[in-house]
């Protein structure tokens, strides 16, 4: 019988962590096996743990399957089940099928409860955790390796930063990226202009520019911001709050605070701590002081006190603020 093969499928995965694209893939290995192997999809059930009792799965895993080869049963969000719904898959483990393989999918099984040591003892578990944020980059570089794609460490933290930690999007601006360019190297410019970028990215380009003392740069973000229908209110608000953390950690280094100590003081994470410390050193707190007083009378000037249209205020507060800084 082929479950007898050494290359055979075991009779039951547990397939978790949250790395979502290598749970996807394993699920997707499983089926596609499957599939090949008895040359048809009729030997695939797939269950929703969050729909479907035990008893149901059991049932299908104790079902026979169409013509030669191993009957998958696949059942998602597994973590949903109440104790009782686990006991059952234990006992049918106990003694599992020689003809099914029974593939448990989702978070919220621990590593040391009963139903991952009675999966362990007649199969596989299957971890896959996802990479830390600091680590994300690394991994794009990896992802995009695979495409036939070459980026370079800048160009994989630009794609990080504007696609998020979520990997699913992250591989959805690859694949779109791969479309339109093929293979080979990509520069920044290609993921400029093909990846979306969203409000709140753009807000931080010009929260940087304006800590790297980019007058150009920062008008150029600003620019794109209102062609997005950006609030003007909302990127006053976002610069505000930026020139203040500036601002506190500028005054507590001119009483001789470490920058990187005191942005972490604000709560911030270690990478946004550090990019504010090392802008913090473009700044004297003289010039701080003054860009948040012109940022007071922008706030007064936004809420009725100028005829002034909100965005030209806004761009007119931000060239005196550039001068000053």
């Amino acid at each position: 019988m082929s479950a007898k093969k050494k290359d055979s499928l075991k009779p039951a995965y547990l397939i978790t962590g949250s790395d979502d694209t290598k749970v996807e893939k394993a699920m997707r290995r499983l089926r596609d096996r499957v599939v090949r192997d008895s040359g048809t999809d009729l030997n695939v059930d797939i269950f929703d743990a969050s729909e479907e009792s035990a008893p149901a799965v059991v049932q299908a895993a104790s079902t026979l399957p169409f013509g030669a080869g191993v009957r998958l049963v696949l059942v998602t969000n597994v973590g949903s089940w109440h104790k009782a719904e686990k006991d059952i898959i234990i006992n049918y483990l106990a003694i599992p099928s020689e003809t099914a393989c029974l593939a448990l999918v989702g978070g919220g099984v621990r590593k040391n409860e009963n139903l991952t040591k009675a999966v362990a003892e007649v199969g596989q578990v299957l971890s896959y955790d996802a990479p830390r944020p600091s680590n994300l980059p690394g991994w794009v570089q990896d992802q995009a390796a695979e495409r036939l794609l070459k980026l370079g460490p800048a160009e994989a933290r630009r794609l990080v930063t504007l696609a998020g930690t979520d990997q699913r999007a992250i591989l959805s601006e690859l694949d779109k990226i791969a479309v339109y360019r093929g293979k080979g190297k990509i520069e920044m410019d290609d993921i400029e202009h093909l990846c979306w970028v969203s409000p709140e990215v753009r807000i931080w380009d010009l929260t940087d520019s304006l800590g790297a003392r980019d007058r150009a740069g920062a008008f150029q973000h600003l620019e794109e911001l209102f062609a997005d229908h950006a609030a003007p209110a909302s990127v006053f608000y976002s610069i505000a709050k930026h020139f203040k953390k500036l601002c506190q950690i500028v005054i507590a280094k001119e009483r001789g605070e470490d920058p990187m100590g005191a942005a972490a003081d604000l709560g911030l994470k270690p990478f946004p701590a550090r990019k504010l410390a090392d802008q913090s050193r473009n700044f004297s707190g003289e010039g701080l002081r003054a860009a948040v007083e012109i940022l007071a009378d922008l706030d007064a000037d936004m809420k009725g006190r100028s005829s002034l249209r909100p965005d030209l205020a806004l761009e007119t507060s931000l060239s005196r603020i550039m001068d000053v800084v």
